[in-house]
């Protein structure tokens, strides 16, 4: 199987919620690191330069870890997201799958085990080795 690996910024805040961003998902460790250099000036991000991840997923199949991403980019790529709303924590978001068409990761969507109550699942589609966050944020309390 082929990898990508998606770059995320996962910033926690010091009553425990955190905050979960997609900065990006690359087809190369090269790529997600020139990413993350870019970003981590932007406001918001240069605030917390340390909560930046690059996480392995796997395509056309649920999340498992890969020491490695592709060497070449595959496309357009349609992510399967799990967002749970937790009571002392906040959002909670997980990265199930990433896939190359949006009929594989809706097939993954409805066919998915183990997805605790009150969890909602959402396909989204992103650019393979293109930054979805090119601006910084402000956090509100």
């Amino acid at each position: 199987m082929t990898a990508v690996l998606a770059l995320i910024h996962l910033h926690a805040f010091p009553d425990g919620t955190s905050d979960f961003k997609l900065v990006g998902v690359f087809s190369t460790q090269r790529k997600a690191a020139e990413a993350q250099a870019a970003t981590v000036e932007l406001p918001g991000f240069r605030e917390s330069p340390s909560s930046f991840w690059i996480v392995p997923v796997e395509v056309d199949a649920t999340r498992s870890p890969l020491d490695t991403g592709p060497d070449q980019p595959l496309g357009d790529l349609h992510l399967l997201f799990q967002t749970l709303d937790h009571p002392e924590r906040g959002e909670l978001v997980k990265i199930l799958g990433a896939f190359l068409s949006e009929d594989q990761a809706q097939a993954a969507l409805s066919n998915h085990p183990g997805i605790p109550a009150g969890a909602e699942l959402e396909v989204t589609p992103v650019d393979l080795d293109e930054r979805t966050w090119t601006e910084g944020f402000v956090t509100v309390k």
